[in-house]
């Protein structure tokens, strides 16, 4: 481990309490952590810190924590920002460990309140104190029934202990989480929400829910990660311990990107980057809190599915053939059931109903509910089916007898089983999840969910080799940057890897086109090499299909006179053979401020913003990591022979891409590398028909 994570412990199994600002009224900020606690019944010491109350809420008031005269765990503070610094020294001389600051008006608000958050970090990691905050929601603990919050989210909901846990990085969006999975029946165990991140940040909670043997799944809310080394590596601590996380990040619109000069800066923004990563670590992002519950509660409640195939048994047809096409788009599928199975099931239906999957038990079974158990009992667990989905529409008058033969059939099956019941009554429902079969309300949800959950395991398989991999630091995004042109950039990926460009000259003046001309194959292509015109073709500075030396000649005149004219640094005008193209990549290498260096591969040429196909991942990587990279393109076919065009040798590459990767990684002066296109010949040959590079000043 390379990165030092703040220890939660003290925050989330505190021995005693202050709460400063503390009210007696159970409804104001400094009132709700009380009564929450004290209605919960936190086995801990509770002190109220008032000066001006002598008692509070049936507790023995202090005038300030120093009063107090016994150790303190954890202080929460519900004041205004101008008396916290007070309060947190107050808290320091009495061997306060851990602080929660609801408190707004800091980096969130001004640069102000932002230097005011920096005195305050300062002082508690200067006292050896941990903070949450400020501007947060708090901390909650379920298992010891903690609760350092003043969220409205406790003020009707019953604690559920259980498997849940979550971070987030918004108080608001993490309370709508709380409701919801409370509303659900989902048991939580432990929930942080970050606000400023003064101390204690995102990955801080994750690492610490890794490793809580009371969280199965952690849920987690993003708007901006600072410290993407400490990120990856809590994600990859939870992925060793085989707790997924189902993340929601905010921003997934690239319309605030910034320009950028390259295209490889265009297609890897913002939320590419990030997306890129959570693939790579086994992140599964979900787009809302409901996704994100559902697929939660399937985790908890059932085991992972261990292949694509999917039973579908219902008492409707038409849900039954929905059934089969949501799962179809999902990528699952709906396999006849074995001969076996089949003459089992036809045993047991009425003559006018086929063994089909999608099986139609048909509404029938309103007048003789023990139809419906015996046809789950002869399915049973029929070998060539991973998981089972029931479907269910109203039936109230025989829900009893449909649910427990239900629980007899499914309860221990051992494969994921879910029910889809539209219209189940609640009790139901209870009954149904207590023993571990969940419920869901409408089709596509429980596909959805089943959906999520397939990620999780493909991604948990990814993270967990990925575990002890030496990771590059990233580095801080340099001022500025100095730009190579196209001829020097040729000459740095040569030296670093085997991709080979066409057979080219540099002329410095027009009289050199004889010269030129005598060593070349036209038709050429003529380009202006300068460090400030990196889109040549843009401004005049490329010319195709010369065929004579007088035309070259004047070609490499014109450029000149460009160059002069705009007074550009010139390294030369450079003459190259054409190539015969079919097909075109663009290649970038990236260093992303956060996260680290990176690779992009996309399909390439001058519509490569118009219509991306692209990929990203996270250096380093190898050669088999690498061909699959490329492989994922959805248009790889093109470039492996698809209707008898050139199939070019996409491992070679790969190896090349590999070793220039590594070089990348290692000289930190590098800042990017783009190769646009890396064209496919119609000989079937990879060449680099143009380059940049930008190098840290």
């Amino acid at each position: 481990m390379t990165h030092t994570f703040k220890n939660l412990d003290v925050l989330l199994n505190p021995a005693s309490i202050a709460v400063v600002g503390a009210s007696d009224n159970p409804l104001k900020i400094g009132g709700r952590p009380i009564d929450y606690m004290k209605k919960l019944g936190f086995k801990g010491i509770i002190y109220p810190v008032n000066p001006n109350k002598d008692e509070i809420q049936g507790l023995t008031a202090y005038p300030a924590m120093s009063a107090i005269g016994q150790p303190i765990d954890l202080a929460i503070i519900a004041a205004p920002a101008k008396m916290v610094e007070d309060m947190v020294a107050d808290g320091l001389v009495a061997g306060v460990k851990s602080f929660v600051i609801f408190s707004s008006g800091y980096g969130e608000f001004s640069a102000e309140g932002g230097i005011a958050q920096e005195r305050l970090q300062k002082m508690c990691d200067d006292g050896g104190a941990v903070l949450l905050g400020p501007n947060c929601l708090g901390a909650i603990n379920i298992k010891n029934r903690m609760v350092a919050s003043f969220t409205t989210a406790m003020e009707q909901n019953e604690m559920i202990e259980g498997g849940f846990g979550f971070v987030t990085q918004s108080g608001a969006l993490g309370a709508y989480w709380l409701d919801m999975v409370l509303q659900r029946g989902i048991g939580v165990s432990s929930w942080v929400a970050t606000g400023n991140e003064a101390g204690i940040t995102v990955s801080d909670a994750i690492y610490h829910l890794a490793q809580d043997p009371d969280t199965q799944v952690i849920g987690c809310y993003v708007e901006d990660i600072k410290d993407g080394a400490a990120f990856r590596e809590a994600a990859l601590v939870a992925a060793a311990a085989g707790k997924p996380i189902l993340l929601i990040k905010a921003g997934r619109s690239e319309s605030g990107a910034a320009a950028a000069a390259s295209h490889t800066g265009a297609l890897a923004g913002e939320d590419t980057r990030y997306q890129a990563l959570f693939d790579q670590i086994g992140i599964v992002r979900v787009n809302s809190l409901s996704d994100m519950t559902s697929a939660a509660r399937l985790m908890l409640m059932q085991p992972a599915a261990t292949g694509r195939n999917v039973g579908v048994v219902s008492v409707s047809g038409g849900a039954g053939v929905l059934l089969a096409d949501e799962l179809d788009e999902a990528g699952f599928a709906v396999p006849a059931f074995d001969t076996e199975t089949r003459a089992r099931v036809d045993a047991e239906l009425p003559g006018f109903v086929a063994a089909n999957n999608p099986l139609d038990v048909t509404g029938g079974i309103a007048g003789d509910p023990s139809v419906f158990g015996r046809v789950l009992n002869a399915l049973g667990t029929a070998p060539d089916h991973d998981s089972f989905i029931i479907f269910i529409g109203l039936m109230a008058s025989i829900s009893k007898d449909l649910s427990d033969s239900l629980v007899a059939a499914f309860s221990k099956a051992g494969k994921q089983v879910m029910v889809v019941w539209v219209g189940a009554p609640q009790q139901v429902v209870a009954d149904l999840e207590s023993q571990g079969l969940p419920v869901f309300p409408d089709i596509p949800e429980a596909v959805r969910a089943m959906k999520i959950l397939r990620k999780v395991t493909d991604g948990q398989v990814k993270a967990k080799a990925l575990v002890n991999t030496d990771w590059p630091l990233p580095l801080p995004s340099p001022k500025t940057c100095d730009a190579r042109s196209e001829v020097m950039a040729q000459r740095l990926i040569s030296d670093n890897c085997g991709l080979q460009f066409p057979k080219h000259v540099l002329l410095q003046s027009a009289d050199d086109a004889a010269s030129a001309f005598a060593q070349l194959t036209p038709p050429l292509v003529v380009k202006l090499q300068s460090p400030d015109m990196l889109h040549k073709s843009e401004h005049g500075g490329v010319a195709l299909g010369i065929k004579t030396q007088s035309e070259l000649a004047a070609e490499v005149q014109r450029m000149l006179e460009i160059a002069a004219k705009g007074n550009l640094r010139l390294d030369g005008i450079l003459a190259q053979e054409m190539a015969p193209i079919s097909q075109e990549l663009i290649i970038g290498f990236k260093r992303d401020a956060v996260f680290g260096p990176l690779i992009l591969i996309g399909r390439g040429g001058v519509e490569v913003e118009l219509r991306p196909d692209r990929v990203l991942a996270y250096l380093p990587l190898g050669e088999d990591e690498i061909l699959l990279l490329l492989q994922g393109l959805e248009t790889a076919p093109l470039f492996e022979g698809y209707r008898g065009g050139p199939q070019g040798d996409l491992r070679q590459l790969a190896q090349n891409l590999g070793a220039l990767g590594a070089a990348f990684v290692a000289d930190e002066s590098i800042e990017e590398i783009e190769i646009n296109p890396l064209a496919l010949t119609k000989s079937g040959d990879f060449i680099a028909l143009d380059a940049l590079s930008l190098h840290r000043s």
